[in-house]
């Protein structure tokens, strides 16, 4: 008996693409990791949190912190969806 349990196939086909893009768009890293790919994952949300930590300590830097999330958001998104077509 193994401690991690059955593994689960990778979904396949176009809604599970869609979904990827939008999950990252919600949270960069949540589509990779939803498409099974947890070593890319943590690398995209992982550079989420550090920009968030470094960029986002002044009160001025807001603007830039939330556009730059975003920016990030988007290419976790367009990543995911580059994946996803190689495979």
């Amino acid at each position: 008996m193994t401690l991690r349990g059955p593994r689960r196939p990778q979904p396949t086909g176009r809604r599970a693409t869609i979904i990827a893009v939008v999950l990252s768009l919600l949270l960069p890293g949540l589509g990779h990791a939803y498409l099974g790919l947890l070593v890319r994952a943590l690398i995209w949300f992982g550079g989420t949190v550090v920009l968030a930590l470094v960029v986002g300590q002044n009160d001025d830097n807001t603007r830039l912190a939330i556009a730059m999330g975003v920016a990030i958001g988007i290419c976790a998104a367009i990543d995911a969806l580059i994946v996803r077509r190689e495979a």
